[in-house]
């Protein structure tokens, strides 16, 4: 296993979307600086009213230390009000050479 994908698709209540994108300002920012993280960024589709977050990890450790983190558990009772739906994928990867 190279690393640790995650896709976190939100769904936001009607006219939340906004309210998400301004509450994840900070998890974003203190995430990349956290040991174990390769990338962490908050996708807007442009086909429907869905945000996503693309995540890779270094370690099942470091997701898991992230996930206690206390800006992860901030913005978890910040964004609540704001999302309708949230679907979790977690991949564990390995890069293919091409």
């Amino acid at each position: 296993m190279d690393f640790i994908l995650v896709l976190a698709k939100i769904e936001p209540k009607e006219g939340c979307q906004d309210s998400i994108i301004e509450v994840s300002k900070d998890l974003i920012f203190e995430t990349l600086q956290e040991d174990g993280n390769i990338d962490y960024q908050l996708l807007q589709s442009i086909e429907e009213d869905t945000l996503t977050f693309v995540e890779k990890w270094e370690s099942p450790d470091a997701l898991k230390k992230h996930m206690a983190s206390p800006h992860f558990l901030n913005f978890g009772e910040e964004s609540e009000e704001f999302i309708e739906n949230m679907t979790i994928q977690v991949i564990a990867a390995d890069e293919i050479s091409l």
